[in-house]
């Protein structure tokens, strides 16, 4: 009898087993596209902010410096190691109004128009499902999508 495992025990196992080279230099890009992403963003300090398939923070720590103190960023990845890795660079960074969070991206505990913008820089995961449709309920309004590299994103005032 073959022991099945589902695609996101797989995703997982895969991308904890990777997270100890994350940050060698030739994987780079990720932190690279994140800031990139997050300078394309109309974010203000306050908002709050779902970064879906975060990794280690690539996207969610840039955004949390924008949003600043006042404001508030959820980090969630199916990679445990990645997360935590995130977690300690958001301690060195000195950045409180950052948590990281494991979930899967299909299956968030957030209640509608719960975020100002969701932020998902690599998402080909996220493109093969449903997961689009379901973040663009917990934004409040206002989408905006980006060609290449995607964030939806609500106006900067929340109502």
């Amino acid at each position: 009898m073959a022991n099945t495992i589902s695609p996101q025990e797989q995703l997982e196992k895969t991308y904890n087993a990777a997270a100890d080279h994350y940050d060698h230099p030739a994987l780079s890009f990720w932190d690279r596209f994140g800031r990139r992403t997050v300078e394309r963003l109309s974010l203000a300090p306050g908002m709050e902010v779902l970064d879906v398939c975060c990794g280690m923070g690539g996207s969610a720590l840039p955004a949390a410096e924008r949003v600043g103190p006042s404001g508030h960023v959820v980090a969630v990845d199916l990679a445990q190691n990645l997360l935590d890795k995130g977690a300690r660079l958001a301690v060195k960074r000195g950045l409180t109004n950052i948590e990281f969070r494991r979930g899967d991206l299909e299956r968030l505990p957030f209640a509608d128009q719960s975020f100002d913008t969701v932020i998902c820089v690599f998402d080909g995961v996220a493109a093969a499902s449903g997961a689009k449709l379901w973040w663009m309920r917990m934004i409040l309004s206002g989408l905006v999508i980006e060609a290449h590299i995607r964030f939806f994103q609500s106006s900067p005032s929340r109502t």
